[in-house]
């Protein structure tokens, strides 16, 4: 196997540590809620901790992955992450939960983009989504690991456990990756890839690097896209679908597992068939923003149509699974704007709107449900319609922002 291959392949592992750990409030939650005596709002807050702190710590990342390499950036995100599982699992209350969801998110803040670098310095560039949606489509698998195998060992062993398994799994993956992973390929001259300056920057020319990035024309329109797309899904994937089967439906840990892992692992599988798309139909853009309005009409009925029975909120929640592959084509997209030289800069100032996105749509969302439900009762299917209703204007309006954007095609057009 080459040595990009390995690298690829030891990243994607490292990412199913950040799925599993963005998304393992789902199942649990339920249970955080009951054992501690959380409210919605509490949950949200917990929840969205996460995100909030991933995006805050974007683009220091970013200067880092720049400045001193993405190899470098992993290996310390990884053994902060190591920390933070540690501390979610001997976690006590919300402020103690909330500060380990915090580090969580500090440690998990480059396991994305770093590796993103990597593929664009030993790929070449028309593989760049290809092997990106690899990336998130092995990634998945900890989306898959947080419904139905979580729901199995939280029930058998504790949800505290689960953690310090995790927790075991990422020290070795930090590891691994001081062994495999490499910042530039020996013949840097290759055809196709891109390289870090040889040249240290100053702290000034970081800082314009950063300023750079934000300034490129096209980066609020592409921002707008990744506050919302990833943010609407993993708000419902992450958070409340779990709550929603339990309080809507009635379901169990378990039976909210078995509904949940059809989601996941649509999501997962779309990785394959979103990636080479842009490559087939030469464009981004026209790819992404019917794929969105699909998106959108799901969140629609979900909020828009009472008395859903368990079957069509399975199937809704499937094929959202199935569109929220489209990510990786938005990635390549944002990628496309910047030079080699900001790229870890100019994709982790997007990634801010995943992962901001992500934090801002489950504080408000949880605000959202303690104001629609009466003091010590279970939210009702209305809250959780008014929930998917404000993520639906919010993708719309994305939607509508993001149609100024000029297309970016892999392949330019031969003269």
């Amino acid at each position: 196997m080459s040595v990009g291959y390995r690298i690829l392949a030891c990243t994607c592992l490292t990412y199913v540590i950040s799925q599993f750990y963005r998304s393992a409030n789902a199942v649990i939650g339920p249970d955080l809620m009951r054992e501690l005596h959380l409210s919605p709002e509490d949950l949200g807050i917990l929840t969205g901790a996460f995100f909030i702190t991933f995006s805050v710590s974007q683009i220091p990342v970013g200067i880092a992955i720049d400045r001193w390499g993405p190899r470098r950036t992993i290996l310390v995100t990884l053994a902060i992450a190591f920390l933070g599982a540690l501390w979610f699992a001997n976690g006590d209350g919300l402020a103690e939960l909330t500060a380990a969801r915090i580090v969580l998110g500090f440690g998990c803040a480059a396991l994305l983009i770093a590796p993103m670098v990597l593929f664009s310095r030993w790929f070449a560039p028309e593989k760049f989504a290809t092997i990106s949606g690899i990336l998130i489509a092995v990634g998945s698998l900890g989306v898959i690991a947080s419904t139905i195998p979580l729901a199995w060992f939280s029930a058998q062993y504790g949800w505290r456990n689960a953690f310090y398994v995790t927790a075991g799994i990422t020290l070795v993956m930090g590891i691994a990756s001081f062994f495999v992973l490499q910042d530039t390929p020996p013949n840097a001259s290759t055809a196709g890839t891109d390289r870090a300056s040889a040249k240290p920057e100053t702290l000034a020319e970081t800082m314009r690097g950063v300023a750079e990035a934000i300034g490129n024309p096209n980066f609020k329109y592409l921002f707008v896209m990744f506050f919302n797309v990833y943010a609407t899904f993993i708000t419902i994937m992450g958070l409340w679908s779990g709550p929603y089967l339990h309080d809507v439906h009635g379901l169990d840990s378990t039976a909210r597992g078995q509904v949940l892992i059809y989601m996941a692992v649509a999501s997962a599988l779309s990785y394959f068939f979103w990636g080479p798309l842009d490559r087939i139909f030469n464009t981004r853009k026209w790819i992404i923003i019917p794929c969105t309005i699909c998106q959108l009409f799901c969140v629609s009925v979900l909020a828009m149509l009472p008395g859903l029975g368990l079957l069509a909120a399975t199937v809704i929640f499937t094929i959202m699974g199935v569109l929220n592959g489209i990510t990786v084509v938005i990635f390549a997209h944002g990628r496309s704007i910047f030079p080699a030289h900001i790229a870890g800069r100019g994709m982790t100032a997007l990634n801010i709107g995943t992962m901001g996105g992500a934090a801002f749509q489950q504080v408000l969302t949880g605000y959202l449900m303690g104001a629609v439900t009466p003091i010590g009762q279970q939210p009702n299917e209305f809250a959780y319609r008014v929930v998917f209703g404000i993520q639906a204007l919010l993708l719309l309006a994305a939607i509508v922002f993001y149609l100024r954007v000029p297309d970016a095609k892999p392949h330019a057009a031969k003269p």
